[in-house]
């Protein structure tokens, strides 16, 4: 299908000094939100996944321990990257921070350049404009996360990908491989995309033979970018695979029968969720279960053999969940993990302001790719990041940094809508924005059914002790456990903040809850154990110290303990 009444002749390219301004103003609100992240408790208690990136940039800028086992256990890219700026700047987060506000402004500067792929370059400065305004994208700059180097890179893919198929020279169909490739490396689920791409040569028009020679190419480019990967892997745990040895852990966690909505779960053999928390009891219990020791991908192949088996036991169950995180996608609440917009909007004046973009990103982005659709065959292209993204979140978790992956693409398509409704009002406009609006009141129907996600206190407590605010800690802990007396986070923080302040009655009284509420916490046990030192109950300071060495046998427990049996 060639592009009807195709807008190339129609659409002057926009001025530099107009580019200048949008891209100035994605970048000074990303500023106004980063000036305001060192008064923000959260940005000093990192989410689970912030605190594994955050170790395993050190490690490679130490250039030690980046290749032992609990690094190989997630997306290697990321973790390499911060490891070379902290090399060059030393471990200082907001230097990550600042540098992702700059790669989210190469983002928007990416809309306009599809924009103007597609003969559309005032699609591509509305995209820009609404992406400037996306709350997600300014909130994910200020994390350890990689979801703004993933946003960008599922950006630039697609502008490679509409470069790529005007292209006849190999070389570019060889880089474009090796651009893929990287894209694994950063997230394995971008695999899909290298499986996409044996597809553009066809999409292009090009003939049997050409496409068998730049599907080629594309291949050679694609290993040459795994192949370290896998070499590193191999060294680390004797795998042969580029890919972390984690798929198979998070399909348990989303398929078991001990999680029959498909929700974000932790097991009972799992003390916490931090990513090498999650690998060392899964491991333990893949091997207590096999009988004898397994390395890191038999560890790996045991969870995924027994997740499929729960799926082909549970068909229907299986696949009411995945429709059910499929409309979790287009739904206008939000499925925090790492971080959640309702916490970081109560200490982010900018995000304060501004709407959640869920609902019209995904109203407008969705009439205005199915607008496209009908003009362009290189709509494809565009559906690819939000397939990904979609996918993603259907199959595995239901979490918000998934669907923002997509929030670009969306951003671009919904600045098409609102070229198509301005531009044709008369014939187009109204059956896209009819569409726009059933797919906003679906949106709104759905957000309806998902609970908004409740606030995790406790973080924030935690991030105002390392901040050193211990007064404020104490008064929102106190005030919290009043309200929330069963919430064991917020009483293992209250028992810190106790012990910090001296009370150690409060603290052993506050961690005995705690333990009460979650048993296999095995900070609270080694909390417990210090607090009762310092009161004198030597006999019951050990029991809590054999119990966290229990839980995780760690050299701060042997420690602990040997220093309660040497205590008079």
């Amino acid at each position: 299908m060639e592009p009807i009444a195709p807008p190339p002749a129609a659409q002057t390219a926009l001025k530099p000094v107009v580019i200048f301004a949008v891209l100035a103003f994605v970048l000074a609100l990303r500023l106004l939100h980063f000036s305001s992240a060192p008064q923000s408790p959260l940005s000093y208690q990192p989410g689970p996944d912030e605190s594994y990136y955050l170790r395993f940039g050190q490690a490679v800028a130490s250039g030690t321990g980046a290749e032992a086992p609990e690094f190989t256990f997630m997306d290697p890219g990321y973790g390499y990257l911060i490891g070379a700026i902290f090399k060059i700047t030393g471990v200082n987060v907001f230097v990550i921070y600042l540098l992702q506000a700059l790669l989210d402004t190469v983002t928007a500067y990416g809309l306009l350049t599809i924009g103007r792929l597609l003969g559309r370059p005032r699609a591509g400065l509305y995209g820009a404009l609404l992406y400037a305004v996306t709350a997600t994208a300014i909130m994910f700059c200020a994390t350890l996360l990689k979801e703004t180097s993933v946003a960008a890179y599922l950006t630039w893919w697609v502008v490679a990908a509409l470069g790529v198929m005007r292209s006849e020279r190999q070389r570019s169909w060889l880089a474009f491989g090796v651009l893929c490739g990287i894209g694994i490396a950063l997230r394995s689920t971008l695999s899909l995309l290298a499986l996409f791409g044996l597809l553009l040569p066809a999409l292009a028009g090009r003939s049997w033979a050409a496409s068998a020679t730049q599907g080629g190419m594309l291949v050679v480019g694609l290993a040459l970018a795994l192949v370290p990967w896998s070499v590193r892997n191999h060294q680390a745990c004797g795998g042969v695979s580029p890919l972390p040895h984690n798929g198979g852990i998070v399909l348990h966690q989303a398929y078991n029968i001990d999680n029959p909505l498909s929700a974000i779960w932790i097991p009972t053999f799992v003390n916490y969720s931090e990513p090498g928390e999650i690998w060392r009891g899964y491991a333990a219990e893949a091997a207590a279960r096999a009988g004898h020791a397994l390395s890191p991908p038999e560890v790996d192949r045991y969870w995924r053999d027994a997740a499929l088996d729960f799926m082909r036991e549970h068909p229907a169950a299986v696949l009411h969940d995945i429709v059910r995180k499929g409309f979790m996608f287009i739904a206008d609440t939000e499925v925090p993990s790492n971080r959640s917009s309702i916490e970081e909007r109560m200490f982010s004046p900018l995000l304060r302001v501004l709407p959640p973009p869920a609902l019209w990103l995904v109203s407008m982005g969705l009439a205005g790719l199915i607008g496209l659709a009908l003009q362009d065959r290189r709509w494809v292209v565009l559906a690819v990041p939000i397939a990904v993204s979609w996918t993603t979140m259907a199959l595995f978790l239901a979490e918000d940094r998934f669907r923002f992956h997509a929030m670009p693409t969306l951003a671009l398509c919904s600045g098409i809508f609102i070229e198509e409704v301005v531009r044709r009002s008369r014939v187009r406009g109204p059956a896209l924005g009819g569409l726009a609006l059933l797919i906003g009141a679906t949106s709104v129907y759905l957000g309806s059914r998902f609970p908004a996600p409740p606030v995790r206190w406790d973080h924030i407590v935690w991030g105002y002790i390392k901040m050193g605010r211990l007064a404020d800690a104490r008064t929102l802990a106190a005030r919290v456990s009043s309200e929330q007396p069963d919430n064991g986070p917020i009483m293992e923080a209250r028992g810190y903040v106790a012990a910090m302040t001296q009370d150690y009655g409060e603290a052993v009284a506050s961690y005995s809850r705690a333990i009460e509420l979650r048993p296999r916490s095995y900070l609270a046990h080694y909390n417990l154990a210090k607090a009762l030192l310092k009161t004198g109950d030597k006999s019951r300071a050990a029991e809590e110290a054999r119990a966290a060495r229990r839980l995780n046998p760690s050299p701060d427990s042997n420690a602990l303990l040997t220093e309660i049996e040497a205590a008079p």
